[in-house]
């Protein structure tokens, strides 16, 4: 007589199926649980010190905000389209002096940049990107690095 071969069944998939979610969770619960503790002493530790997390802060340079005149013009490409760019600076406060002539400066070469550009090169998130890129260097060569960053408020193309 010939043995019959014996075909897994229901429960012999079930069972490693059962043993690995056990195993998973009990990790699960294990990590969660080091994790928990690890942030109830970080908590303790800075209320019982409140002092030394102001001292360990680096202190960040004060910064301020201009907004510069809106740029109204024409694109290079296609005819009849129409850009209106309102941009603004971003600077430390202790440039504030030297930001009142910097300014109109900054904002002619946004206006000389923006007129040279196509509607396609501004098309889309990585086109509005790129503009605001090459308009951040274009305000960081003009101040000598004064300004750090220059803000696109708005931009709409007709």
């Amino acid at each position: 007589m010939a043995a019959k071969e014996k075909k897994p069944g229901v429960l012999g998939a079930l069972v490693p199926v059962i043993v690995l979610t056990l195993a998973a969770a009990g990790g699960g619960a294990l990590v969660g649980r080091q994790i928990v503790s690890a942030t109830r002493a970080a908590e303790d530790k800075a209320l019982a010190n409140p002092d030394a997390k102001a001292a360990a802060a680096p202190v960040a340079p004060a910064r301020a905000l201009k907004e510069l005149t809106p740029v109204v013009t024409n694109l290079a490409s296609p005819d009849g389209a129409w850009i209106r760019l309102q941009t603004a600076l971003v600077f430390d406060k202790t440039d504030a002096p030297a930001m009142d002539l910097l300014a109109p400066k900054v904002g002619e070469d946004v206006l000389a940049f923006v007129r040279t550009l196509t509607l396609e090169q501004i098309q889309g998130a990585s086109g509005l990107e790129a503009l605001r890129d090459d308009l951040n260097e274009r305000a960081r060569l003009r101040s000598d690095g004064k300004v750090r960053e220059l803000l696109i408020e708005t931009l709409v193309v007709r």
